[in-house]
């Protein structure tokens, strides 16, 4: 910008400015912007179950601003789409999706050199009725391989403000490409509008706003403080240990500050925003798995859990759920909790009263004790049959539940519960209890309970449960599903049924799907893995 340029408004003044209302409708209702629309959610929604995946050789290593360096500080929502990330990203998610026939046959790339924007933007925009005006001649020259979509606070009108970020290699190109768009958008439209959508740059980036005003402000903006400069946007990207292909980032906070008059006056808002003030979320690729990995910044304290013995069931183990340091959670969790539930409903206490009284339990006291050091479920493959299922024996599979407290107050707890469920149902409970030096297991037959109670398995050293879940023993809360466990009882089940034969034959790489949560420092941190055979 030249010395003689005035310098630009505040910027909250800029991003909060009235903006005179639109002719003809909103964004959603013009051509142009339903087609930058489309573009940049096919290539976030659509296009994401293949569309991260390809290997250019000529920019492996290819480096330029992401998306959030081009959109303000001030924005509320963010996602980001690169379609060019680091090179190993690209082959472990090429990888990936080539263990399935489906994506092989349907991706409609021809092979891994194939460029995603010609295969998802080119194919949109050819399509269009626009006499002249091609992907090849007016888009392919100046597109990039990154885009964003920003949400910004509320400017007190009727609508949400949203800016997206389109990564471009030359400006005039890129202006001239738009322009002829707009321009097919006028001439084809049934009622054109006369609106053209506002275009500005920043960093390598057209800015697409509803107005030019909005469109000028937003970069005016960013290139005073663009969002990845911000210092919690960064701290949050920081914590989620390395971007993948698409990212997401929300500031609860800001978010329900601004836009507090579009939620339900009953919501917990103050709640809400103290636990959970920020979240990120990104979604990446090895060459054996899919991750979403994402983080909470809030009001969530670490505690000292003991190890989570989930690494120590049964290899053979098909499900797991263990949860570490439970009670702790319930009675730091609990009086907050209650104190929010008493501003929605002043009742909340009589109604708790009403329910200890009913059922003879005590809270928090009995769900701290239930939780305790540990809280686990299992389920093994024995028994996992079509003739075991449908015996109406459960005692011929195995599942079950340890919990690791007091065994004292777990036997109270269990024989306040069994006594409900008996009166309730009319029979005995029909399960296993076994005590323990550290607690008591509940199982559907006595061979399996002793199994629970003496945890001396060797699932955390499976193939299948590493290659979804890290460090189990240092987790707080697993949640592990061992699909290779029972893959023939499924896959013979699928043909037995009649299933198509590609529906067989993509169902079969799949190994694994693990979740995993821990507190570091100021996040909650959770993992999402799916995992496939190599």
């Amino acid at each position: 910008m030249a010395d003689s340029t005035p310098p630009p408004p505040p910027t909250d003044q800029l991003l909060s400015a009235p903006q005179p209302p639109s002719e003809g409708g909103t964004t959603a209702t013009r051509g142009l912007k339903v087609l930058v629309l489309t573009v940049v959610l096919t290539l976030f929604v659509g296009g994401g179950a293949f569309a991260f995946f390809t290997l250019d050789p000529f920019h492996l290593f290819r480096s330029g601003p992401q998306a959030s360096e081009a959109l303000p500080a001030n924005a509320i929502f963010y996602a980001g789409v690169d379609l060019d990330p680091m090179a190993s990203q690209k082959v472990d998610a090429l990888r990936f999706f080539n263990h399935f026939p489906a994506f092989r046959e349907n991706a409609g790339l021809p092979d891994a050199q194939a460029d995603v924007a010609d295969s998802l933007v080119g194919k949109a925009i050819d399509k269009l009725d626009c006499p002249g005006v091609s992907y090849a001649d007016d888009v392919q020259p100046w597109l990039g391989d990154r885009f964003g979509l920003a949400v910004m606070p509320s400017t007190g009108q009727s609508g949400v403000p949203v800016v997206f970020a389109v990564q471009v290699s030359d400006e005039s190109a890129a202006r001239d490409g738009i322009a002829a768009l707009n321009a097919c958008d006028a001439a084809t439209s049934a009622s054109p509008t006369g609106n053209a959508i506002g275009i500005s740059y920043n960093n390598g980036y057209l800015l697409i706003a509803e107005t030019q005003a909005q469109a000028d402000a937003y970069a005016r903006s960013a290139a005073d403080h663009a969002l990845a400069d911000e210092p919690a946007f960064k701290a949050d990207m920081d914590s989620l240990g390395g971007l993948g292909v698409a990212t997401m980032w929300v500031d609860v906070a800001g978010a329900v500050n601004s836009y507090a008059d579009l939620l339900p006056a009953t919501a917990p808002l103050d709640g809400l925003t103290s636990t959970v003030g920020r979240v990120a979320a990104t979604f990446r690729f090895a060459s054996d798995h899919i991750e979403v990995a994402s983080t909470v910044f809030g009001d969530t304290a670490p505690i000292d859990h003991d190890a989570n013995p989930v690494v120590d069931l049964p290899d053979s183990t098909v499900f797991a759920l263990s949860e570490s340091g439970g009670g702790q959670r319930v009675a730091a969790a609990w009086q907050k909790g209650l104190d929010q539930l008493r501003n929605g409903d002043p009742s909340v206490d009589d109604q708790i009263a009403q329910f200890e009284t009913q059922t003879g339990l005590s809270v928090p006291a009995d769900l701290e004790t239930l939780f305790g050091h540990n809280l686990m479920f299992a389920l093994d493959a024995r028994g996992l049959t079509a003739d075991g299922l449908s015996a109406g024996d459960i005692s011929r599979l195995d599942f079950g539940a340890r919990f690791t407290n007091d065994p004292a107050k777990l036997d109270a707890l269990y024989t306040k519960v069994s006594t409900l469920i008996g009166a309730a149902t009319g029979t005995d409970v029909p399960l296993v209890k076994k005590d323990f030096d550290d607690g008591i297991a509940v199982a559907s037959n006595e061979a399996y309970a002793d199994q629970l109670g003496q945890l001396d398995g060797t699932l955390g050293d499976s193939d299948a449960f590493t290659s979804v879940v890290e460090d189990g023993a240092a987790q707080e809360l697993v949640i592990f599903f061992n699909f290779e466990a029972i893959k023939d009882q499924v896959l013979q089940a699928m043909v037995d049924d009649g299933a198509p034969q590609q529906a067989i034959d993509n169902v079969r790489p799949l190994k694994a799907f693990g979740i995993t949560t821990n507190v570091e420092g100021d996040y909650q941190h959770l993992t999402m893995r799916l995992s496939v055979d190599e």
